[in-house]
């Protein structure tokens, strides 16, 4: 039987789509604890293709395209996936006869990034864009006197776009959609994400940060350290971990006689490690410098941007390869055991592509830098407390070796 909409019908369907929105803003909050990301918001207008089908003879569509305007609330469970409900006003269709037939709608629905170009920046950024699929279980009214051959109120959707990365938290919002045998969409949004856990630039202070294994790169100093240990500066708000001051190395000597087996500079009797490479540099025992953990090179909290303290050290490493012309090192990026596996790897490859795009700039040239993504396989302390998870996030760094 064709339906016939008249006022009864609109005020339980309008009913029906405010017990929707409550449903869907219940599940997205329940979720919300357990997601470590934002919210968001969006407005916005674009057109529609309205084709009602007037179950009376003689009775067609007039006019079928309308104009649309709506909201979206959503939430990022994480970087590829979103969950969301939006509301839309759809416009009108116009018939022969000057009756129309008012559309509005109501989705919950999921959204999946399936490209994103921040994923291949060289540098870490907000700019960027990515491509989306979107489908979802909605509810639609048509308001109209007219009786309609189409009575399905609710119907399964599906669509897709591009969002558009302005800042960290605006996007515009390209997307086109079908809702229905007679109703499909195209519009353009503003999206502004909110809340979430903000990003923290220092480690916190009360937390001290444990020693880490393996000797650790010196931080420069103004002036030539003295031999010994020391510990390297801690301030209040960024407490870093304590590293041995080594000597900067002289170029290796000259050395024809047999007091020096490896000619690295440092003689036998004194050589903690006499089978040192040649053309690298050593420190006051004879031991590689290229090996340990750069412990001034901190990241912002979760992301691959430098904290600004962290160029202190870079600039120090990339004056010692050009000191040492022949050397080529490894650089081995980790993280702690939040996130899932591939975002531990996504945030371990961005972090050595800043680290290695830092150097380059500094002129290093790059075929001398080897760059290895570790994810959150290799911890050295335990991930369940805070000042475990500090020590994790950590860049290593030792000789390349030549193939034997």
């Amino acid at each position: 039987m064709p339906k016939k909409y008249g006022k009864a019908e609109v005020i339980k369907s309008r009913t029906l789509i405010t017990r929707l929105i409550g449903l869907s803003l219940l599940v997205m909050t329940s979720s919300a604890w357990s997601l470590d990301n934002q919210w968001y918001f969006g407005i916005g207008g674009g057109v529609s293709i309205l084709e009602p089908n007037p179950d009376v003879p003689g009775l067609n569509v007039d006019n079928n395209q309308g104009t649309l305007g709506g909201f979206t609330l959503g939430r990022d469970i994480n970087e590829r996936s979103s969950v969301q409900l939006q509301v839309l006003d759809l416009g009108e269709a116009e018939l022969t006869d000057g009756q129309t037939v008012a559309y509005s709608a109501a989705d919950a629905s999921v959204l999946y990034r399936f490209y994103d170009t921040r994923d291949k920046q060289l540098r870490p950024g907000t700019l960027g864009a990515a491509l989306f699929g979107r489908f979802g279980l909605g509810f639609a009214d048509r308001d109209t006197t007219v009786l309609l051959g189409n009575n399905q109120d609710i119907y399964f959707g599906v669509g897709g776009g591009a969002e558009f990365y302005l800042t960290r938290n605006i996007a515009i919002r390209a997307e086109a959609y079908y809702h229905d045998q007679d109703i499909a969409s195209a519009q353009l949004s503003l999206i502004t994400r909110f809340g979430g856990r903000r990003a923290q630039s220092r480690p916190p202070p009360n937390i001290p940060v444990p020693e880490v294994a393996g000797p650790a790169l010196p931080l420069p100093k103004p002036e030539l350290p003295s031999p010994g240990v020391t510990e390297a500066p801690v301030t209040e708000s960024a407490p870093v971990v304590p590293v041995p001051v080594v000597p900067v190395p002289i170029e290796p000597a000259n050395n024809d006689s047999n007091n020096d087996g490896d000619n690295d500079g440092v003689l036998d009797a004194a050589d903690s490690c006499p089978s040192s490479t040649v053309g690298y540099p050593v420190g006051e025992f004879g031991c590689p410098l290229f090996d340990g953990v750069l412990s001034g090179v901190q990241f912002i909290d979760g992301t691959s941007e430098l904290d600004q303290n962290a160029t202190e050290q870079l600039d120090y490493l990339a004056n010692l390869l050009k000191r040492y012309p022949v050397a080529r090192i490894e650089l081995l990026a980790h993280t702690d055991s939040r996130g899932d596996v591939r975002s531990q790897s996504i945030l371990t490859r961005a972090r050595l592509r800043t680290v290695g795009t830092y150097l380059i700039g500094q002129g290093v040239r790059a075929n001398r830098l080897v760059l290895r993504s570790f994810g959150g396989t290799r911890p050295i302390y335990d991930n369940a407390t805070a000042r475990g998870r500090l020590a994790n996030n950590r860049i290593e760094v030792i000789e390349h070796l030549p193939a034997q």
